[in-house]
């Protein structure tokens, strides 16, 4: 089956901003970062039910190389990326998202 893929404001927003921090961390470490962001995204758009169910209806797939949890939905053939959130956050910020 081929999905659609949607990713939030807020989840952009996420991205954006830990993009932004590698990079002031070390030159090109957000590059690295993004390229294994878009690896894990595509991995879920390839076989979105290969991940956990976690919460409710939320499935979350993890970065290897940085804490981080891509939180997503699937309803029909539509994905959505919800939140791309740090490990060590607490998790209950993006629950009633």
């Amino acid at each position: 089956m081929k999905y659609e893929l949607i990713i939030s404001e807020i989840a952009e927003t996420e991205i954006s901003d830990a993009y932004i921090w590698y990079n002031f961390q070390k030159v090109n470490l957000g590059e690295v970062f993004r390229t294994e962001l878009i690896n894990a995204i595509s991995n879920i758009s390839k076989n979105p039910f290969a991940f956990q169910n976690r919460y409710k209806n939320i499935r979350i797939a993890y970065l290897k190389k940085f804490p981080y949890g891509i939180h997503f939905n699937v309803k029909e053939n539509i994905i959505t990326v919800i939140s791309v959130f740090h490990s060590s956050r607490n998790p209950k910020i993006w629950e009633n998202r």
